[in-house]
């Protein structure tokens, strides 16, 4: 009964839009594909199928965050930009550590989503999680962000499997001059961004360089000190041809610990660099891309601790455990983590007509990962993925219009699994659309899953193991249906998107504790007599539905809704002998965010944004778990060209009514923040 209500209620706004579009535009059109409707103030997105389609063709919902709002918004951190996409969940781990996530049962490693900047794979590979502050990017330097609500595997592969993430910068081609952002404000807040665009004998080129500091929650050691330098040129030698490179290098401090230990807080030393060439020509009917990349995240974390301490044994307890020896001094941190991924792919579009488009494409990666304290063996794993997708569109009627996509991948660690994708649209008139899709894709183990062995050994007479990782561990597999309609209003001054999306995935990997001899661990000679085991020990379904309404209201205002209503049903196995766990907390039910911009006409603007997430009890977060809450926060801008410069001043606001409120665990405290930004431009 709950499934069939929320299905009705789900269902409400489609029929309502559609009979509202119905009633204006009427039935008598015939030309249902005329050049002026299709282009009209609809945007064009590739990251649903790597071709460029309008979003209503494509074979999944697409979120676009475009500069207007990022700039309106004003965020201080990048996945702050993430609140605006229906059904992901932005939230801070620690102070210097955000995460984003889709409706999984994420912790705080989330590991689910595939993330790309200018077409480069951004995943460490060992998690594979992103190390957002380490991108080399901020959100002035970014163009716009295309985000999939849904399972992207045949286009992006693996790490895809919930939803992907493309975000685009400002090019050089595109954007002259210098940029200076200064950024101060709470939490000690201390940001300097500079980027300058410059021409080369054949071509053009840009250059960033970013500070950032602030110390994080209060009473918590989650410092953050960061900063890059990125240089990118972009080269057209011919009318078809464009070739890019990009050299770059990022080191940061990030202070990240649990709140329930906060004397365990330490320094995540983390230092990334990377290079990355690509090369694009355009022809009337085909289009080849390829690209080539060398990415590398070398992390150090050190949280040193006596082992009685780490214990807590009493006098009696450290000279039986330890025989009489000198309690030692233990790392209980990650340690050393290097982690290496190469990257070439190829890929061919070709059009055969109006009607006919096909995309397809191979690539190549390796990864290599090195972590003496976290993985088995000599503590370094290689894993070579070899992969070929494609896609294929294809128009059988005026109103009609199908999208076949599928990725085939073979790694090293996994067997080769195939991820197939469809979907059906149908054009009811020109301003209103429907589609139906579904696939089935796959999710390869990470390295950290797949390989794992983590103990703590002192002398003879102390060994605990931790973790490993169980021998018939497979991939994970979802299922996903989704009924999409996208709706134009107002000669395309008010656009709607909406999903009902049902997830259904197995065989989620999780860990199982287990006090039973297993695959070598032997509980008698084990210091507490448990271990845990990286297995496929969870199932879970994934109902609901999202919506996004953005209206033009006249030239200088700006509305943006975000609605995501979602029921998760999972299980779990928790240990060996247990039978499984039934939760359904484990996402928000409700997340919403609303935000509202203005220009005046002497150069002052506003934005307002309102965010709000219901309940959630995350996984390895807080005890009790995190209440809902809600926020609102307000941007004062004021532009204004002085002698040739282009100076911006502004006040920014978050939490203004300061509601007190936690993020995904103990210490995450948020208050009312606020922040002042200057920027020049020359």
């Amino acid at each position: 009964m709950v499934e069939i209500h929320m299905l009705q209620r789900s269902l409400c706004p489609m029929f309502c839009c559609l009979l509202l579009g119905v009633t204006d535009t009427g039935l008598a059109a015939t030309d249902y594909y005329s050049e002026a409707d299709l282009l009209a103030d609809i945007p064009l997105v590739s990251a649903g199928s790597r071709m460029s389609q309008t979003l209503h063709e494509t074979p999944s919902s697409v979120t676009v965050i475009d500069r207007e709002m990022i700039a309106a918004l004003s965020p201080n951190n990048l996945v702050d930009l993430f609140r605006l996409v229906p059904g992901f969940v932005s939230f801070y781990i620690n102070g210097s550590l955000p995460g984003l996530s889709g409706h999984d049962a994420t912790d705080d490693d989330p590991r689910r989503l595939e993330v790309r900047v200018n077409g480069r794979s951004v995943y460490v590979p060992a998690y594979p999680t992103i190390s957002w502050e380490s991108l080399g990017i901020t959100p002035d330097d970014i163009e716009r962000i295309e985000v999939v609500r849904g399972s992207n595997v045949p286009i992006y592969g693996s790490n895809a499997i919930l939803g992907a993430v493309d975000i685009t910068t400002k090019s050089p081609l595109q954007e002259g001059g210098t940029q200076l952002r200064v950024t101060a404000g709470s939490q000690n807040t201390r940001n300097l961004n500079l980027r300058s665009n410059f021409k080369l004998q054949n071509g053009y080129a840009q250059l960033r360089v970013s500070k950032r500091e602030n110390e994080g929650f209060d009473r918590l050691e989650d410092q953050t000190d960061v900063g890059h330098l990125v240089f990118n040129a972009a080269f057209t030698p011919s009318l078809a041809d464009t070739v890019d490179i990009e050299v770059g290098f990022s080191k940061g401090s990030f202070g990240i610990g649990d709140g329930d230990h906060v004397e365990l807080f330490a320094d995540d030393e983390v230092t990334s660099y990377w290079l990355t060439t690509g090369w694009a020509r355009v022809e009337e009917k085909q289009q080849w891309k390829a690209h080539l990349s060398y990415y590398v995240n070398d992390a150090e974390h050190s949280s040193k601790q006596l082992l009685s301490e780490q214990e807590e044994w009493s006098p009696a307890e450290i000279g039986m455990y330890l025989a009489g020896a000198a309690d030692p001094m233990l790392d209980f941190g990650w340690g050393e983590r290097k982690s290496e991924l190469w990257e070439a792919e190829v890929e061919h579009q070709y059009t055969f007509s109006r009607n006919l488009r096909s995309l397809a494409g191979v690539g190549y990666k390796l990864q290599q990962v090195r972590a003496p304290l976290q993985l088995e063996g000599d503590g370094q794993v290689d894993n070579h993925i070899i992969y070929a997708f494609s896609n294929i569109e294809w128009r059988p009627a005026p109103r009609w219009l199908t999208n076949v996509g599928l990725m085939i991948e073979d790694q090293s660690i996994d067997e080769v699994n195939l991820s197939p994708r469809a979907s059906i649209h149908f054009q009811v008139t020109p301003q209103h659309n429907l589609r139906i899709s579904g696939s089935r894709t796959y999710r390869t183990p990470s390295l950290f899953e797949a390989r794992r062995h983590t103990n703590f050994q002192a002398y003879d007479s102390f060994y605990n193991d931790h973790f490993f990782s169980d021998d018939d561990l497979e991939a994970e597999r979802l299922e996903t249906v989704e009924l999409g309609y996208y709706g134009s209003f107002f000669g395309g001054k008010l656009l709607v998107d909406w999903r009902l999306f049902h997830e259904d995935m197995e065989g989620g990997v999780d860990h199982i504790k287990w006090r039973a001899e297993h695959q070598g661990f032997r509980p008698a000679e084990d210091y507490d007599g448990k271990a845990y085991f990286f297995s496929n020990a969870k199932d879970w379904v994934a109902t609901g539905y999202d919506i996004q309404i953005k209206w033009q209201l006249g030239e200088t205002t700006n509305i943006a809704l975000q609605h995501a209503n979602t029921r998760l049903d999972l299980t779990r196995v928790k240990a060996w002998n247990t039978p499984p766990e039934e939760r359904e907390d484990k996402v928000p039910e409700h997340i919403s965010s609303l935000l509202l911009t203005h220009h005046f006409d002497n150069g002052w603007g506003v934005a307002l944004m309102s965010y709000q997430q219901s309940f959630v009890d995350w996984r390895a977060g807080k005890d009790e778990g995190v209440d809902a809450f809600k926020r609102h926060d307000i941007t004062l801008s004021k532009q204004l060209d002085y002698n040739g410069y282009n100076l911006e001043f502004s006040l920014k606001i978050d939490n203004v009514t300061d509601e007190r409120y936690v993020e995904y665990q103990e210490g995450n405290y948020f208050g009312r923040y606020t922040y002042f930004n200057f920027a020049l431009g020359w």
